[in-house]
């Protein structure tokens, strides 16, 4: 009779998981809110309320970006001790 082997996800594979997925999304939220930035700061570009849409967004865009780099770089640890 042959037993079926099921390996579950050590802690180490779901934080590495975890980690990569908030890489992921806070890489993207920058990318995003960058391009927001940049396309509400040109000139042809005219609405209601135009600066005060691109003076959030480059805020937005500079925390995701400081947020993406400091996870990306491992300091998530302090945050998801275990």
């Amino acid at each position: 009779m042959i037993n079926s082997v099921t390996q579950t996800p050590s802690i180490q594979t779901k934080q590495r998981q975890i980690h990569k997925k908030l890489v992921s999304s806070t890489g993207y939220a920058a990318v995003g809110l960058g391009t927001l930035c940049g396309a509400t700061g040109l000139k042809s570009v005219k609405f209601k309320n135009k600066m005060k849409v691109h003076k959030y967004s480059a805020w937005f865009a500079g925390l995701f970006t400081l947020l993406h780099l400091g996870i990306a770089k491992g300091l998530d640890k302090f945050l998801y001790k275990s």
